[in-house]
């Protein structure tokens, strides 16, 4: 009987702590507001924390201009945290939490730049909680699944969410743009509708990207299909830019894969004349634009290829050349459809300057000496033919068809030992494997 008194005066005393310091809760949030207009945010802040630490910790308000404060001294992961007690408290939703998405936004890429990936995406999420309209945070837990987790298909999810999400936001700030005619709102919109189809486009490129990727490691039929919806969702995005460069590539890249070769050229070709316009418009410096047109001009080059027009494809590999000079995917290339036309002295020729590139990676300089056998094996000059294997095994000394190639070599030069040596070599690998 005692011990419930002496609760139920602990009970009342609480109570009555509780209501005084909520009927001043309004008085503290009107010098809070004050304190936001001079710009004193320190104050903010050591006011919020004397009242949260005398009990009042239930008040939405006091939380939210504590993290008004932190907002606008950059302190992101504590202003996130206020936000979200101002949130959770905030029942009626009273209080405009969802504009200060960007805080959470912000936490989250400083975390990550930190290293703290966890700590991230559980921000990323808190703010899809109190912003869920927003596509800036599925954007980055697509970059963390595909980049981090390596997992295409939650990776796809979060980009396709992010894409919705986003048309939404460009129909929503098409709609205010219509109806207001003053130019200041009218100006504040159209910066957000040119924000939020960035973050479409965004979102839809990724969102192609990763399905291409499923496509190459699918069945035929899978294949077909995730390359379709590749294709819808860069089309979705030439929508609202027809005239993004990377967004055509990426759609012919798709028809490439699809062996559609003629509409790939096809889009090629606008491709080239959206670089014009960029370079007319100033949108495009011309390093960047001849590099962009290289890369274009060398898969133009590879469709020309795969539908045996070889002529043409040379013409397209030189003039892909022509603007970024000696380049190993461009002349391994021209070498390639050199050696396919029996042009071997040809190919032999782009293969010395291959070879004198700098900076080849040991399989890039492995494979240009494949190719050199390859020209003197048809050309029946073997022993060129056995040094030009030889020098491909230096590079990559584990590759169990060149011994091979090599044994075969060595056997029509007479040189029987080494060629057993050779055989004997490339059964290891084989068996090793």
């Amino acid at each position: 009987m005692t011990g419930w008194n002496v609760n139920r005066r602990v009970i009342l005393t609480a109570v009555a702590i509780t209501a005084m310091i909520a009927a001043c809760s309004s008085p503290v949030v009107t010098g809070m507001k004050v304190h936001m207009q001079n710009q004193e945010y320190d104050e903010i802040i050591y006011l919020a924390d004397s009242v949260i630490a005398q009990g009042d910790s239930l008040n939405a308000e006091i939380w939210f201009w504590k993290a008004r404060a932190l907002t606008e001294q950059f302190q992101w992961s504590e202003a996130a945290e206020s936000y979200m007690k101002a949130y959770e408290l905030d029942i009626n939703g009273a209080l405009a939490i969802n504009e200060y998405w960007f805080v959470f936004f912000n936490s989250a890429a400083n975390t990550m730049n930190d290293g703290d990936v966890g700590s991230a995406v559980v921000m990323l999420n808190m703010g899809i909680q109190v912003a869920p309209e927003r596509p800036d945070f599925e954007l980055m837990l697509g970059d963390v699944e595909l980049n981090i987790n390596s997992d295409l298909p939650a990776a796809l999810e979060d980009f396709q969410n992010a894409s919705q999400k986003a048309e939404a936001l460009i129909l929503s700030y098409q709609e205010m743009i219509n109806n207001t005619s003053d130019p200041y709102t009218l100006d504040y919109y159209s910066q957000n509708l040119a924000q939020g189809k960035t973050l479409c486009i965004q979102a839809l490129y990724n969102s192609g990207s990763i399905l291409t990727m499923m496509a190459l490691d699918a069945t035929e039929e899978e294949m077909l299909e995730y390359l379709q919806q590749a294709k819808d969702a860069y089309g979705k995005a030439l929508e609202i830019d027809p005239t993004n460069v990377d967004m055509l590539d990426a759609l012919a890249g798709a028809y490439l894969l699809e062996g559609d070769y003629e509409s790939a050229i096809g889009i090629f070709d606008q491709a080239f004349v959206n670089i014009d316009l960029g370079l007319t418009e100033g949108w495009l410096e011309q390093d960047e634009a001849d590099e962009i047109m290289a890369n274009m001009l060398v898969s133009k080059g590879y469709a020309y290829i795969e539908m045996e027009d070889y002529q043409l494809a040379i013409t397209e590999l030189n003039s892909a050349r022509d603007l970024i000079g000696d380049d190993f995917i461009i002349l391994s290339t021209l070498a390639h459809v050199n050696f396919v036309m029996e042009n071997y002295d040809e190919a032999l020729s782009i293969l010395d300057s291959v070879v004198m590139i700098e900076g080849l990676t040991p399989d890039e300089l492995s494979n240009a000496y494949y190719t050199r056998y390859a020209c003197y094996n048809r050309k029946e000059m073997d022993s060129e033919a056995a040094e030009a294997l030889e020098t491909a095994l230096e590079f990559q000394p584990d590759n169990a068809n060149y011994w091979r190639y090599l044994a075969s070599t060595y056997s029509r030069l007479g040189r029987r030992n080494a060629a057993i040596n050779a055989m004997q070599k490339a059964e290891d690998l084989d068996s090793s494997e």
